[in-house]
């Protein structure tokens, strides 16, 4: 069984929350997002929208973790409030998307982004680099997860001022007439399905609210500060993206960064202060470094759990309270999908079932909380609800417009239904010796 310490306190928590959200999402969508809706405030609503929808998810997800403060994310929650073998499809949908995928774009981005550093000037290939920086913070998590949580906090905190530094920077540029809502078209001229795909852009952009219940049985007072933790963090969040995109979307030159992924160096070009470049640079490098940090010291939490109730080999458990085979065994297959796989795939075919498995989640704390009165919920029952079918609407649209690859998606689910089955023999096994 895990023997886990209660060591992770209430600032570390939340500055896991932040840095697992803000990341290469945070920086690349809204160039993306204002091709689709053509005009700023929308897009400004559309980060707004989004972020409520996040909240509602914070608020119905701290109550379930206060319920069950055990790490283990979704597998847990609902193999807990259904049946093991959905929790084993969401634990497999887990290791796949909620974290190699992303581990392995991460490090690809950071490839990118540094290799014309002097340091890696031999270096052409951006997945050597990548494959470098996974096995780096890997090896950081795995000797200690006190030093490993201490220099990913230090990372997160030099972000945060950056960020503050670069906005103070450009925010003088700030155009008004940018974001006059006189100017917006008619309703009848907005183009919904930009709309609903810039919302959905948004919305995974802020994946990661969620972060906390992986560490859930490591937090220090953890049912008494689940809720807080994660709807500090969620707020922090949202304020974050909110100030950030007022400050980048009322820029006079907002026109050159429609369809641009990079638009925040675009912005800091046009910036009066050399140092703008310079700050939106390192932004952007430490986003993704403490994003790889953050999703390399969570995932591994759900493996562990998973090995604890015998639906992953035993070597997977957390002994004395080290992850460190489970961080192996993800480094493994985010390097393989950094190597030969495709993110893009991954999130097209697969990765509609994460927003599934949220509903799902979701579904069984209402039912909870219908059993049981006394259970508080925030917003309730308008959070719920709100979040159930904000997220159902994305599952909706994203398989009308990827038929063929949401069918892929299942067959690519099939190796839970594996790893439950043969568990769930083992298990039977141990029992009757």
């Amino acid at each position: 069984m895990t023997n886990c310490h209660h060591t992770v306190g209430f600032t570390s928590a939340v500055l896991l929350i932040i840095a697992n959200v803000i990341g290469a999402g945070t920086f690349t969508i809204t160039g993306l997002m204002l091709s689709q809706v053509g005009h700023p405030v929308l897009v400004l609503l559309i980060w707004l929208i989004a972020g409520l929808v996040m909240l509602c998810g914070a608020a119905c997800y701290g109550a379930l973790a206060s319920q069950i403060p055990e790490s283990g994310g979704e597998y847990l929650f609902i193999s807990r409030m259904y049946h093991p073998v959905l929790g084993c499809l969401a634990g497999w949908v887990s290791l796949l998307v909620g974290f190699s995928a992303p581990i392995a774009v991460c490090a690809f981005a950071l490839g990118e982004y540094t290799r014309h550093w002097p340091i890696f000037s031999g270096l052409a290939d951006s997945r050597v680099i990548g494959t470098v920086f996974i096995v780096l913070i890997a090896v950081m998590h795995s000797v200690g997860r006190d030093q490993g949580l201490m220099i990913q906090n230090l990372m997160i905190s030099c972000k945060l001022v950056l960020m503050g530094a670069f906005i103070y920077l450009i925010w003088d540029q700030i155009a008004m007439e940018q974001l006059n809502t006189s100017s917006l078209p008619s309703p009848a001229d907005w183009h919904f399905d930009g709309l609903s795909t810039g919302f959905i852009w948004a919305f995974f952009a802020y994946s990661g609210w969620n972060s906390v219940i992986y560490i859930a049985s490591e937090l220090k007072a953890s049912q008494r500060n689940l809720m807080q933790v994660t709807m500090t963090g969620a707020c922090l969040v949202l304020l974050i993206y909110l100030v950030l995109n007022y400050a980048i979307l009322g820029q006079e030159h907002v026109d050159d960064i429609v369809g641009q992924v990079d638009y925040l160096l675009l912005i800091a070009e046009h910036s009066s202060s050399p140092w703008a470049v310079v700050i939106a640079a390192i932004i952007v490098n430490l986003a993704l470094l403490s994003s790889l940090s953050a999703l390399i010291m969570l995932g591994p939490r759900v493996y562990a759990k998973m090995a604890d109730d015998g639906y992953l080999p035993e070597f997977l458990q957390a002994k004395s309270g080290s992850h460190r085979n489970s961080i192996l065994f993800q480094g493994i297959i985010a390097l393989l999908i950094l190597w030969y796989g495709s993110f893009e795939f991954m999130l097209s075919s697969i990765g509609y079932l994460l927003g599934i498995c949220c509903v799902i989640t979701v579904i069984g704390l209402v039912r909870l909380k219908l059993k049981d009165r006394h259970i508080k919920v925030l917003f309730w029952p308008y959070a719920p609800t709100i979040f159930i079918a904000s997220v159902t609407f994305c599952v909706i649209h994203h398989i009308y417009m990827h038929p063929t690859h949401s069918l892929t998606g299942l067959v690519l689910a099939v190796p839970g239904l594996l790893f439950w089955f043969l568990g769930k023999n083992a298990n039977a096994v141990k029992e009757k010796g």
